[in-house]
């Protein structure tokens, strides 16, 4: 049986910092706040119980930040997934979002893995359209061939764009999933079934 773990990522630190944008290095690449760093633990001990085999995460800090503690735990290396990325909105950002360099993020999340390749690279800027055929494509490649247990953490519209995808079911853009929420995805008989498990 095949198991998608879809969470978004734990809450940033722009949220109840807003200032920290104006003096950031990479303004669109916020770290998680305090609270975030709790809930990135506690989903550690929540999803240890359900042996995850592989962790894909967006390659912004705060899905990675997200995903390092059960990294550790379960020693797999975290995939860095530009196809799981946030919409590249005009409204939201001036230009390509700059994240954390790769090698100053290994220096403190060594779980990173250096040598994975995308499977899927965004355009700038993205409509709405082009987002859900970018999300529909990173669904149906990190299922191709990845059975037992996958976690990709991701943003709010990815991974609910994730669940409409795979569910056929295009409600799911419109629900409210809270930061650190978890959805399961299981196919059975070649369907996909979904359902909240935490958020």
């Amino acid at each position: 049986m095949q198991t998608l773990w879809l969470v978004r990522h734990a809450h940033r630190l722009d949220f109840v910092q807003p200032e920290w944008f104006d003096t950031a290095t990479y303004r669109y690449d916020p770290p998680l706040s305090a609270e975030g760093f709790d809930r990135a633990n506690s989903l550690a001990q929540q999803l240890i119980q359900v042996q995850i085999d592989r962790i894909y995460t967006s390659p912004f800090l705060r899905t990675i930040q997200t995903a390092d503690p059960l990294a550790r735990l379960l020693q797999l290396p975290i995939r860095l997934e530009w196809g799981l990325c946030e919409w590249l909105c005009q409204g939201w950002t001036s230009g390509f979002p700059e994240t954390t360099p790769i090698d100053e993020s290994i220096r403190y999340y060594p779980n990173i893995d250096d040598a994975y390749q995308s499977l899927v690279i965004p355009r700038y800027p993205e409509t709405t359209q082009e987002l859900d055929a970018r999300i529909a494509i990173i669904a149906d490649k990190l299922i191709q061939g990845n059975s037992g247990n996958i976690l990709a953490i991701a943003h709010k519209g990815s991974v609910l764009g994730i669940a409409a995808a795979l569910t056929g079911d295009d409600s799911w853009k419109n629900y409210d999933l809270a930061c650190g929420g978890i959805i399961k995805l299981v196919c059975e008989d070649g369907r996909w079934l979904s359902g909240i498990i935490d958020g």
